[in-house]
Formats: C-alpha cells, sequence, structure tokens
C-alpha cells in the first residue's frame, strides 16, 4: 500500500534529521517530512557551540544529559563524515566565561564547584591569565575555562545530518503537516496534498510543536524566540577559544570568522527581521567584550527562531495517552548540542529498549506531571 511506514518523522532540523537518520538504520521505513527545507530554521542558523557547561544553571538530569552528548559529539562527527563525506568542523577548544565584575565572579566560581563535583571539568583563569591567552579580549576581573566545551559549524551539521537523512530515509521537503491523527492500527499524518500512514510518529517541529502538541491534548507550551546574529572577520589575530559575557559570546570558526550571538527576543512571534536594535546590542557586546575586534570586517547578519520551553529543556518520549507519538521537542538553545544524544534515546525508545533513568527524567509523562501540566485521571482523546 502506498505512503505506508513504519515511522514518519516530522521536521527537519538538526534533531528531526538526525532521529530519521538514525532510525532508519535500524532497518525501518522512515519517512521524514519538513515544512521548509532541511535544516533551513534554527539548527543552521545557530553559533553551533557545544555549551554543555556553559548556561546550565543547577546540577540534575539536563546538566547530565548534555554532558553525555558532548561525550558523543566526536564519534557522531565521525559517523557523518563518513556517510555524507561533510566534515561539521566539531572544535573543542573550550569556553571561557569572562567576569566583568567580582558579583559575577562569585557567581561563576560556584557554578564551577558543582559543576566538577557533577562530572563537569573547568578551571579559574586571573585576570592575567586571560590578557595572556586572548590578548583581544577585555579580562574583567577573570574567567571560567571550560575546556571540553566547544562548537561546530552549524549550516554545515544540519547539511550533513539532512544528508545522512535522505542516504536512509524518504524525504519530503516543502511538506506542511496539517494534521496527526490517531488511528486504530497507527497514526495518519497529513498534508494538504497526502495522507500518510505510519505505526509511530515523531515529533520533532521545532520552533513549531506547539500546535501539534495542543491538537493532541498536550499542555507543553513551546513558543519561537528569536535570535539575531553577525559574523566577523578579523583583519589579523583572532580568538582561541569561545568568548561568553553576560551580553554576548563570540566563537571563532575554521573558516577565519567570528560567529557574535545572539539576541533573546521573546514574543516575537515569527518575526525574522534583522532589526537596527539588534544589531547594536551585538556590536556594542562585541566592543565591550573584545576591544581588539574592533576593526574586525563585518560579514553578514541573520536571525534563527529556537523552539522556548517553559524551563528551557525538552520533552523526549512517548505521549502516556497517546503511545504511537513519540515527541522531541523543546530543545531551546541547545538543538545542536543535543541531537546525537536525542537520536540516540528516540531511537532506543522504537526499539523498546530498557530506559535508563538519565533518560527518563525527560519522558513525557515524568515532565508534565513534575510541572503539574497534567493529572493522571486525565482522560486521553
Amino acid at each position: 500500500m502506498a505512503n505506508v511506514y513504519d515511522t514518519i518523522v516530522i521536521g527537519g532540523g538538526a534533531i528531526g534529521a538526525s532521529c530519521a537518520w538514525q532510525i532508519a538504520k535500524s532497518n525501518r521505513s522512515v519517512l521524514l517530512l519538513e515544512r521548509g527545507r532541511l535544516g533551513g530554521e534554527a539548527s543552521s542558523a545557530a553559533a553551533g557551540m557545544l555549551g554543555a557547561q556553559l548556561e546550565v544553571s543547577r546540577s540534575g538530569p539536563f546538566f547530565q544529559l548534555c554532558l553525555e552528548s558532548r561525550r558523543l559529539y566526536p564519534e557522531f562527527a565521525e559517523q557523518l563524515l563518513v556517510e555524507t563525506g561533510i566534515d561539521i568542523q566539531l572544535v573543542q577548544n573550550g569556553i571561557l566565561q569572562v567576569a566583568a565584575d567580582e558579583e559575577t565572579a562569585n557567581r561563576l566560581r560556584q557554578r564551577l564547584a558543582w559543576q566538577l563535583e557533577a562530572g563537569g571539568s573547568g578551571e579559574w583563569w586571573s585576570a592575567a591569565d586571560v590578557v595572556k591567552r586572548e590578548p583581544l579580549v577585555a579580562p574583567g576581573v577573570g574567567a571560567v575555562f571550560l575546556p571540553d566545551d566547544g562548537n561546530v559549524n552549524a549550516a554545515l551539521l544540519a547539511r550533513a545530518v539532512g544528508e545522512a537523512a535522505r542516504k536512509h530515509a524518504e524525504v519530503r521537503e516543502g511538506a506542511y503537516v496539517t494534521a496527526i491523527k490517531p488511528e486504530p492500527t497507527g497514526v495518519a499524518v497529513s498534508t494538504p496534498e497526502e495522507t500518510f500512514l505510519a505505526e509511530q510518529v515523531v515529533l520533532a517541529a521545532g520552533a513549531w510543536a506547539h500546535g501539534f502538541l495542543s491538537a493532541l491534548g498536550v499542555s507543553f507550551p513551546i513558543h519561537p524566540v528569536k535570535g539575531q546574529l553577525l559574523a566577523i572577520r578579523p583583519r589579523q589575530a583572532t580568538l582561541t577559544h569561545t568568548i561568553h559575557t553576560e551580553s554576548v559570546y563570540l566563537v571563532p570558526k575554521r573558516d577565519g570568522t567570528i560567529v557574535v550571538g545572539a539576541t533573546e527576543e521573546h514574543g516575537a512571534g515569527f518575526d525574522r527581521e534583522i532589526t537596527a536594535r539588534g544589531l547594536t546590542k551585538l556590536l556594542q557586546g562585541l566592543a565591550q567584550a573584545a576591544p581588539g575586534l574592533a576593526d574586525a570586517v563585518f560579514e553578514r547578519a541573520w536571525t534563527g527562531l529556537r523552539p522556548g520551553s517553559a524551563q528551557g529543556e525538552p520533552l523526549i518520549g512517548r505521549l502516556p495517552e497517546l503511545p504511537q507519538v513519540i515527541v522531541a521537542v523543546g530543545h531551546f538553545r541547545n538543538g545542536v548540542l543535543l541531537s546525537p544524544v536525542t537520536a540516540r534515546i528516540v531511537r532506543s525508545i522504537l526499539d523498546e529498549q530498557p530506559q535508563p533513568e538519565l533518560w527518563s527524567a525527560f519522558a513525557p509523562d515524568v515532565v508534565l506531571r513534575r510541572s503539574n501540566l497534567i493529572q493522571p485521571e486525565e482522560a486521553s482523546l
């Protein structure tokens, strides 16, 4: 029968394409539906930081999930190179969090202390250390150096996972999904032109996931969070590490550019305009963070729409009242970082393997009840 698959994946960003690739490698027939073009949204627009320790504010499962995905990245990058010939330019050069004042320094030291206890790595650099190792940077009162965090080229990552998915699964771009409907034998997924059937569906629709979740009776708000970024090219000297301050981050890339990001605009909806206010904020942050880059050449600016969630943490697993649907949504600022581990979790669920306690912490039945967003007695659709 035509249009029948084992699994349909909705969303062709880094998360969805990684899931489709890994699921299809298990000899399942997989259809990947993307409303635009593969990797054309937040994935390719990201700065590509692998900041497992960078912005996690407390110890717990999310921190451990980030560490696990960071550990997976070298193998993930090698697999993509073998599969597609695309080098995603994994750089493990460390991230330097600069403290402008003693209050920030104390907060960073406290964060580093619990991260070291929880399995992270890092050390404190004095202002003199910063000047010696990153002379273009304003040293503040010192910095935390996170040696195991790094970055990839986000556009190349999006392209690579997309090509890997094409190699093993059927891919349809420009496929605007209008409905996900449970059926006695699985799930029907409709576009304006066709309806597809599958035993199971993986929902990985990024910033567009909220409408699907609401239609399925799941109260897990996801909203687009606009981010504006720009790229500069230093005339001579450049940065050795990624630099992070409270107002901006600077990510040096293998092609010689530095990505400067990013605004975080809640309430902007799906607006993609580059604004004078956004660029001014980034350029002012750049001037304060790295005065030595004042004469760098401006190359380009762009925007991306992150899938914001209430806690900034993802929802990954089967819907409790609709087990034919697996969700992989709400990754917010960490979709690039968490792509390897998310794909591994989703494939493990489809293979009906026992879930480690860490992974189970992000399952819908756990997250939604913990967030008081559903009650056990609520009826299914």
